[in-house]
């Protein structure tokens, strides 16, 4: 069993909340061990949406987070923007200004918003339809919409609109049209990001 961007911590008492809540058949297996059992993750059948760590009441499910890499980066002199997604905004609307003003001071060197990524995913999904290309196609914003069709519904897969996510939009943008040679860090509620 592969593990994934989510995992199970010892705090795993093998309540089933997580096994109930997921939509991704097979990516909860329940595991019998010595003293007690625990629910374990499957990386490979994972899409990653979250609801897990959102439901366990035992802190038991973790993401793999590279925060504390992030600020150990940046207090080492690297050259690093940050690229906020329009959900982190809208989840913290009274602090979101306070954080990115203290990012800045603490060396981050420019704050680009996602949503210039959702607007040439935007552009491009029009241009799909303008030239009678797109029809009842699937948006590819979000990756957990993404990865679920990848993993459970492959026969729409083709089906998918062919435009990366806003993320990844708006960070070719930067490398390719601004010239940003920064490293590039992502600000989002979301974990599942690509």
């Amino acid at each position: 069993m592969a593990e994934g961007l989510i995992y199970t911590n010892d705090n795993c008492i093998g309540c089933n909340k997580c096994v109930r809540i997921c939509s991704s058949f097979g990516a909860s297996i329940s595991k019998s061990g010595p003293n007690k059992s625990s629910i374990r993750i499957n990386g490979e059948r994972c899409i990653v949406c979250g609801a897990c760590v959102d439901v366990c009441a035992h802190g038991a499910r973790q993401y793999v987070d590279d925060t504390e890499r992030f600020f150990q980066d940046l207090n080492a002199g690297q050259a690093i923007s940050v690229l906020v997604a329009p959900a982190f905004v809208a989840k913290y609307p009274n602090n979101y200004r306070s954080i990115l003003g203290a990012l800045r001071r603490m060396g981050v060197r420019r704050v680009i918003p996602v949503s210039l990524g959702a607007d040439i995913c935007t552009w491009a999904y029009l241009r799909h339809i303008e030239h009678g290309v797109a029809s009842s196609l699937i948006s590819t914003s979000c990756p957990v919409v993404v990865s679920y069709i990848e993993h459970w519904m492959p026969k729409l897969i083709e089906r998918l609109m062919p435009v990366k996510s806003p993320l990844m939009c708006v960070a070719t943008y930067c490398r390719e049209q601004l010239g940003i040679t920064d490293r590039l860090a992502f600000i989002s509620p979301c974990i599942n990001s690509p």
